[in-house]
């Protein structure tokens, strides 16, 4: 027997209408000076009501979302993909693009670096003139390197691990737990997947990095489980390292300890 809503309408139309809503909700993109010929692009994805927190999200990888091709942001990554379902939440979303001197190599070596800094610090600045809302980071594998040495120097007021990157790679990057993380004084949460079989991320690595975390307020690690077959590399987004197929449930988790943590 199909199910009907109230409507009429069957519980597979109420689906494919909902997906459609999410599709269509109102994104802007902004592109803004920073340092001496340089600009940087972010899209914003709007709540419908009120905004309770604001987050800029920064995706891993090589950072690129490639806006200056004209078809909105690109790329599978877990934050890029999931960022209508902060809005739907109450967070105004600001998905952020490398800088126009960083098309080519992106932020490999980049994360740690003082124009990357002045890049974000302009970012943040902007922000603040259109919300008052609790700011927040969140960054997901290669993300969590850069707020992990973005938070500590930034005027915010939380940060968000997602699959943080914490062991040295062949190609010697940088990691999260290379940050001075002493310097983040902010609540900071740490959300990782159990089976996340990513080299770099291992969950057994988290211990540490939360102890290191000592001037953070509060720190807390939710670890997840459960989700769909990885349908990409280990380290890629379609898989446990990019929490598929429990993105509403992370995405939950992480806006609730948000707005519990925010400041009062």
């Amino acid at each position: 027997m199909i199910e009907r809503s109230p409507l009429g309408l069957t519980l597979g139309s109420i689906f494919v209408l909902t997906l459609l809503a999410n599709s269509l909700r109102a994104e802007t993109e902004e592109t803004i000076p920073t340092r001496d010929d340089v600009t940087i692009s972010f899209v914003i994805t709007q709540p419908d009501g009120p905004v309770k927190s604001a987050a800029i999200l920064f995706s891993g990888g090589s950072g690129k979302i490639k806006l200056w091709k004209g078809r909105g942001p690109r790329g599978k990554n877990f934050l890029t993909r999931s960022r209508n379902r902060f809005a739907n939440r109450g967070v105004l979303t600001i998905n952020v693009d490398v800088a126009s001197d960083r098309r080519r190599k992106g932020l490999i070596h980049w994360r740690d670096s003082d124009e990357y800094r002045q890049d974000i610090a302009a970012v943040v600045k902007w922000v603040k003139t259109k919300t008052t809302a609790p700011l927040w980071l969140i960054g997901t594998s290669r993300g969590t390197v850069s707020i992990a040495h973005l938070a500590g120097f930034l005027p915010i007021n939380g940060v968000v691990f997602t699959a943080t990157v914490t062991e040295v790679s062949n190609a010697d990057k940088p990691t999260a737990h290379g940050a001075d993380l002493r310097k983040i004084k902010v609540p900071s949460l740490i959300a990782h997947h159990k089976e996340d079989g990513c080299v770099v991320t291992p969950a057994e690595s988290l211990p540490a990095f939360a102890a290191a975390l000592k001037n953070a307020p509060k720190v807390e690690t939710i670890l997840f489980d459960g989700g769909d077959p990885d349908i990409s590399g280990p380290c890629k987004a379609q898989s446990a390292h990019g929490f598929l197929g429990i993105e509403d449930r992370v995405v939950g988790r992480i806006v609730d300890w948000m707005h519990a943590n925010a400041p009062k």
